[in-house]
Parts: C-alpha cells; structure tokens; sequence
C-alpha cells in the first residue's frame, strides 16, 4: 500500500521549497490579521477588560484544566466540579444534550473532554520513567483516584467515548474551538493512530477530515484554528499525516505540562 501523499492540502501546492514558503507565510499572516481584526470588531465599550494571566489564574477555579493554541496565549477552560448546581457530572451532560443547542451539546464535549484528559494524564504519569523529579510529582499526585473522581464523577465509558461525536457535531456547526478540539483527540479518539497506522485508509482519511475542519473555522476566523492552521502551514514540507500529528502531539504535550504544573502548584 502506498504511504499518505505528501503535500499542503491546507496550504497551495508545494512546487518547490521557496515558492512554497512564499504562499504560506502570506496566507499565515492574513489569518493571524483576521483573528485580530475579529477580536478589535467584537471589542464594545463598556465591556470589562481582558483578565491579566495573573488574574485569571487566581480567578480559575483549583484544578482546570486549559488547552493552548501553538502560541501559549488561546485557552479552553474545562469545568473543575464534579457537582454543578447540585446536579452529577452525568446530569449535567444529560441535561446539555437534552437542551440539544449546538452550543449546549460543545459544553457537554467540555465535561467529557476533562474526564478524558483526567484519564490519559494519570497513564501518562504513571508511564514516566522514575527520577528525582518524576518521585516528587508522584508523591504530590498521590494514586489519582481522587484526581479522577473529581473529573469523572458518575460519567459511563458510553458518555466519554461520545465526546468525539459531539465535537464534531459542534464542528460542523461552526462552534468556535469544536474543529481543533475534535483534531486534538486524534482519530477517532486514538491519537496513537497517526504514529502506529499511519498508512491505514481510515486514518488518512481521517486525516483529510482533520485539514478540512481546520482550514473551514479558519475561514470563520476561529482563533484555535487559526493556529493550527498555522503549523500546518509551517510545516508544509511533511506529509499530511505527519503534520497533523505534530499538531495532536504537541495539544498533548502542551496539555501535560499544564497538568504537572497544576499538580506541583
């Protein structure tokens, strides 16, 4: 079977190294220019200002988790609560999807995207190999049970595998970070997909879908994509599986360390 195809799907035609790079970095910059022109457009008077990283971090509440765009600046706030309003984790998915509005359905992807990540964290953790550093983060982790409870509550395996559904569903409906979120939990919900089966129709094809979602919420200048986009673009010389996973690896490592940094904090 042949490998994936190698190319800029999201990003013109490669016909050499310097034509390339002289279609990405204008289009790159035009859609950084959007995004900020989006956000000076939907700035009013009377609005309050944008919280400080200081402030926002005494403001968040102990234990969320946040997701960064490729520049360290977009976040995703995940909810930090087990109960919310007295109602379960599972209630309260329950009671989003039954209110059935695109954005209702995202915000239950946001409860079961924590929970998801509270699992993969504790394995990643526990995978590390032992040091001096890695004693001391075991030690203020403890056995993450706890960890995950807060996290997870009542959630059924059935309710967290239907997070990849629903990001794409808010995808499609055009929910502002339901692309990027739906990219960033890999194919199908296996990230490892892209670095164990990268030859596999299903994967490429799910790749195909991957570029896609990113380059449409660019259009509707969705900053999360917007960034994305941008790593595709830069790295316009790899195939597209291998770019796509870079962006997957580098949500998850990204992810990691915000997590340790919680832990240790």
């Amino acid at each position: 079977m042949a490998g994936p195809a190698r190319g800029v799907a999201a990003c013109g035609t490669r016909r050499n190294g310097k034509l390339a790079m002289n279609v990405v970095l204008p289009i790159v910059a035009a859609a950084v220019a959007a995004a900020v022109v989006t956000i000076v457009v939907t700035t009013r008077p009377g609005v309050p200002e944008p919280r400080t990283p200081a402030s926002a971090a005494q403001a968040e509440p102990a234990g969320a988790v946040r997701v960064r765009a490729i520049d360290g600046v977009i976040r995703r706030p995940l909810a930090a609560s087990a109960r919310v309003d007295g109602a379960s984790l599972r209630q309260r998915v329950e009671r989003l999807l039954a209110q059935g509005t695109p954005r209702d359905r995202y915000q239950a992807f946001v409860v079961l995207a924590r929970c998801a990540s509270a699992i993969d964290f504790d394995r990643h953790l526990k995978s590390l190999p032992a040091s001096t550093d890695t004693t001391r983060l075991h030690q203020r982790y403890g056995d993450g049970s706890q960890r995950i409870a807060t996290a997870c509550g009542d959630l059924s395996a059935r309710q967290i595998e239907q997070r990849i559904e629903l990001a794409a569903s808010a995808a499609d409906d055009g929910i502002a970070g339901a692309a990027s979120a739906w990219v960033e939990e890999g194919p199908y919900g296996d990230k490892t997909a892209l670095t164990q089966r990268p030859d596999d129709p299903l994967v490429v094809e799910w790749v195909r879908q991957a570029i896609a979602l990113v380059n449409a919420a660019t259009k509707r200048s969705d900053t999360e994509a917007i960034g994305q986009f941008g790593m595709l673009c830069l790295n316009w010389e790899l195939d597209d599986v291998a770019r796509v996973r870079l962006l997957v690896d580098s949500a998850a490592q990204r992810r990691h360390e915000d997590q340790i940094r919680s832990v240790l904090n």
